[in-house]
C-alpha cells in the first residue's frame, strides 16, 4: 500500500444523552415526586501519537469518525453512562488542521489531542423539583458533539533526505549508504514509494535517511512526489550528476527552486557528483562519488555523521 502523508477526515463527539422524566410509582408512596435522572455525556475524538504507525494510509478509507453517545437518564435518579471516547492513532509527526489553521502537533509517543468535543449529558426532572414545584415535568435534552473536517499531515523527522533530479542516482546512494535494498532501475521515476535506511554513528545511535519521490526533470515537484518530508530533516543530500559538469549548476538549481518551499533555514547540504571517482570532483559539488563501485562513499558517510554531529 502506498505511503499516505496527507488526508481528510471527519470527526464527531458524541451526542449528550437526555435527562428523564419521572416519578416515582411505589406501592407504599402512591405520589412519590420526580426521579428522573441525567443523561450521559458523550465521549470526545482523540488523536494519539503511536511509534507503530506507519503513516495516515489508514485513514485513506476511513474518513468517518464519531465517538459514541451518552446514554439516557432513567426513572430512580439513574444517570446514564457517558459515551466511549473515539481514540484515533496516528504516527509521529503528525499535524492537524482544520480551517487551515495547525491545531495540534503530535510528535512524541503518546502525545494526544482533543479534536472533537463529546455533547454535554442533558437534565432530568429530578433537578427541577421545588417546595413550589413539586410535579415537575421539564427535562433538558443532551446537546450535540462537535463535528468538524480536519486534514491530517505528516511531516516524519529524518536525519537525511536524498533528493535530485530524475537518474541521478539517488537510490543507489541509499543502498550503499545503508545497506538498503531499494530498487533501482534505468529508467526515469522509478522511485514510486519513499525508501529509508538506517546511518549508524561513533555512539551506536541510529539514523534514518530517506530517498524520497521527489522532483521532475524540470525541478519541480512530482504530483505522486512526497517532497513535504524535507521539512523536517536535519541535512539534505543532493545528488547530480557528474558526468555532464558543463549543466551541474543549473541542474542544482533547479532541484533548488524545486524544493525551497519545503526547506528551513536550519537545513544543511551537501551537494554530491554521483557516477563520479572521488578525484575527480567536479566544481559546484561538495563530494564526488560511485555508488557502484564503492569509490567515495566512505568519505561521504564520514561527512555526514561529521555535519549531524555538528
Amino acid at each position: 500500500m502506498s505511503f499516505t502523508d496527507r488526508v481528510k477526515i471527519n470527526v464527531q463527539g458524541g451526542h449528550g444523552g437526555g435527562g428523564a422524566v419521572s416519578f416515582r410509582r411505589e406501592a407504599r408512596t402512591p405520589k412519590g415526586g420526580p426521579d428522573g435522572g441525567n443523561g450521559g455525556d458523550g465521549g470526545s475524538v482523540f488523536m494519539v501519537a503511536d511509534p507503530s504507525v506507519p503513516d495516515l494510509r489508514w485513514f485513506r478509507h476511513a474518513v468517518h469518525h464519531k465517538a459514541r453517545p451518552g446514554d439516557p437518564g432513567a426513572g430512580r435518579r439513574k444517570h446514564g453512562k457517558s459515551g466511549d471516547d473515539a481514540i484515533l492513532p496516528v504516527p509521529l509527526g503528525t499535524r492537524v488542521l482544520r480551517d487551515d489553521e495547525l491545531i495540534a502537533t503530535l510528535d512524541h509517543p503518546g502525545d494526544r489531542a482533543e479534536v472533537a468535543r463529546g455533547g454535554q449529558g442533558g437534565v432530568g426532572n429530578f433537578a427541577f423539583r421545588s417546595s413550589t414545584h413539586q410535579t415537575p415535568r421539564e427535562s433538558v435534552p443532551g446537546t450535540p458533539g462537535d463535528e468538524t473536517w480536519l486534514v491530517l499531515e505528516l511531516r516524519l523527522d529524518l536525519a537525511v533526505v536524498i533528493v535530485g533530479l530524475p537518474n541521478s542516482g539517488k537510490t543507489s546512494l541509499l543502498n550503499a549508504l545503508t545497506g538498503a535494498r531499494a530498487t533501482v532501475a534505468p529508467y526515469p521515476r522509478s522511485t514510486k514509494e519513499p525508501a529509508f535506511g538506517p546511518i549508524e554513528d561513533e555512539a551506536g545511535h541510529l539514523m534514518t535517511v530517506a530517498d524520497l519521490p521527489g522532483v521532475d526533470e524540470t525541478g519541480l515537484p512530482r504530483p505522486d512526489g512526497k517532497v513535504a518530508q524535507i521539512e523536517r530533516a536535519r541535512l539534505i543530500v543532493h545528488c547530480v550528476d557528474g558526468r555532464e559538469p558543463d549543466e551541474i549548476a543549473s541542474r542544482i538549481a533547479a532541484v533548488r527552486d524545486g524544493i525551497a518551499e519545503y526547506r528551513n533555514p536550519a537545513q544543511d547540504e551537501i551537494v554530491v557528483a554521483t557516477f563520479t571517482e572521488p578525484d575527480a570532483c567536479p566544481a559546484g559539488a561538495d563530494l564526488a562519488m560511485d555508488s557502484v563501485s564503492g569509490a567515495g562513499v566512505g568519505a561521504l558517510r564520514d561527512e555526514i555523521l561529521r555535519r549531524l554531529a555538528d
